[in-house]
């Protein structure tokens, strides 16, 4: 009933990419609790059992159409979910190795999930001294439903963060 109800949720409140689209990169969406987006209502529901007892968390997420498939993909920041580098003052800016998933809906259901690890590297709306350019991107081939995920911190491409995910 859940998944049901979440799946409807997202193929109203989400606009879809084509399948032209589906191919270049994008930006994941960025929300949080003070910061929802479209894809709150949809993909929070998803990560209910990893987010049960965090107080903050952050979900990027973007939606992908092909062939009356809906391709949903999210990554999870939160306390205890993330592997995060050092965090003093002579440490380097390092990416979070984070929870990800992919969701594949058809006829408005959920019908597969697959889980991985991938880097989460989006700051905070609020601040300013963050480098605006530092990101987390992913296309969706349609043809071989592989999801990728690419990681830009500081202005450089991280090699480290050159991630794929299977959605068979």
């Amino acid at each position: 009933m859940i998944k049901r109800a979440v799946a409807t949720m997202m193929l109203v409140c989400c606009t879809g990419v084509s399948t032209a689209q589906a191919e270049a990169w994008q930006k994941l969406t960025y929300s949080d609790p003070r910061h929802p987006s479209g894809f709150t209502p949809t993909v929070v529901p998803l990560w209910r059992r990893e987010l049960a007892d965090k107080p903050f968390y952050q979900i990027h997420a973007a939606r992908f159409e092909t062939e009356g498939t809906t391709y949903l993909v999210s990554v999870a920041f939160a306390g205890g979910t993330c592997a995060m580098g050092a965090n003093d003052r002579a440490a380097a800016a390092e990416p979070a190795m984070c929870p990800a998933r992919v969701d594949v809906l058809r006829d408005g259901k959920v019908v597969q999930t697959v889980r991985g690890r991938v880097c989460s590297v989006a700051p905070l709306p609020e601040d300013t001294t963050a480098n605006r350019t530092d990101t987390t991107e992913v296309k969706f081939d349609a043809s071989s439903k592989i999801v990728s995920f690419r990681s830009r911190l500081s202005g450089k491409w991280l090699p480290t963060c050159q991630r794929q995910m299977h959605a068979h």
